[in-house]
């Protein structure tokens, strides 16, 4: 897989980093696994805040308020947060695995081959999408205030399509 980097025995508290997928500007993604009672085994993505930002307490607060916000969403076109913490000064989230591919891999691989997506697909994607985005934008505290969510990077990189 291209940009994918091993990682050898790494673990962030109960989750075992097994590659490191993608790299953004203040964090980091890995493929994981967490294991837990007689033989419980569950395929997450582990969202790593990076090193560098670590002391940073901009950056920490944009990371737990992503999480707390990420964690309240409850959409069939959002994934979903399990779980968020620290482990020795790290701060991470663990999320859905979905298996698939992002709308930006598909585009290039159709141009390559020189094929178009079929509309019916085009139009399913837009819909999900759309639904997706209306849901987060009025998504509401438990109070009844407006959380006012804007998806700032609704970008093909970050749309995802699952087999």
């Amino acid at each position: 897989m291209k940009g994918v980097q091993q990682v050898n025995e790494l673990y962030l508290g109960r989750y075992h980093l097994q590659e490191r997928i993608a790299v953004g500007g203040m964090a980091e993604l890995f493929l994981a696994q967490v294991n837990g009672a007689k033989g419980f085994e569950k395929q997450v993505v582990v969202k790593r805040m990076r090193p560098k930002y670590a002391d940073s307490r901009e950056h920490f607060q944009m990371f737990v308020d992503e999480a707390r916000i990420a964690a309240s969403l409850q959409h069939p076109n959002v994934v979903q947060v399990y779980d968020a913490g620290e482990v020795d000064g790290e701060y991470f989230m663990a999320m859905e695995y979905l298996d698939g591919t992002d709308l930006r891999t598909l585009r290039r691989v159709l141009a390559d081959e020189r094929m178009g997506l079929p509309w019916e697909h085009a139009i399913y994607i837009v819909v999900s999408v759309a639904s997706a985005l209306h849901y987060t934008h009025e998504k509401c505290a438990s109070d009844g205030t407006p959380l006012d969510i804007v998806h700032r990077d609704a970008t093909p990189h970050n749309i995802f399509l699952t087999r």
